[in-house]
């Protein structure tokens, strides 16, 4: 049994068959909020960054989230939204592991959502990546939606979906607007 994490939040994943399934959290992960109390805050496994290449640079900021296979720190997937300060229009970068079927490239889908398919565009030692722009419509489903699913093939032409909880990206992503 292989068992992963979501990066900010000490949740445990498993690998079963074609996908990632969501195990029991850890006592000390994020839990769903009571139904019953309103002002319950729920935790956000979204980590924002801002920076800048010179102390006198724009600001660039990025969010993201990544699932890491706990027993050997591999990152399996790791999806950020970047808002570069030049255009301020928001772009994805998804890292995925080597050892993929590339002619598959990537599906996004955010809740019951259209699945988006985007292409493989590069592999390096440290993962196979997918950037693209992020429209509208898909930016106000991330931020509106309960989980994002990214899938992918193994060279094995196994179906993989690892699943991102998108609670707190949409605070996370107005604070890097």
């Amino acid at each position: 049994m292989r068992r992963y994490f979501a990066s900010g939040l000490a949740a445990a994943f498993l690998v079963c068959g074609a996908g990632i399934h969501a195990q029991q959290p850890a006592p000390s992960a994020a839990r769903p909020p009571d139904p019953k109390a309103a002002d319950t805050p729920i935790e956000s496994n979204w980590i924002t960054q801002c920076g800048s290449k010179t102390r006198q640079g724009a600001l660039e900021c990025s969010v993201r989230q990544s699932v890491i296979k706990t027993d050997t720190g591999q990152t399996v997937a790791m999806f950020s939204v970047r808002i570069p300060a030049e255009t301020r229009s928001p772009v994805m970068m998804i890292q995925l592991p080597l050892g993929l079927y590339l002619p598959s490239g990537v599906e996004l889908q955010v809740d019951d959502n259209k699945v988006i398919a985007l292409p493989l565009q590069t592999c390096e030692a440290s993962g196979c990546y997918v950037g693209a722009p992020v429209p509208a419509e898909l930016a106000e489903q991330l931020r509106r939606g309960t989980l994002l699913r990214i899938g992918f093939k193994n060279l094995a032409e196994t179906k993989i979906d690892v699943p991102m909880p998108l609670a707190g990206f949409a605070a996370a992503f107005d604070a890097i607007k």
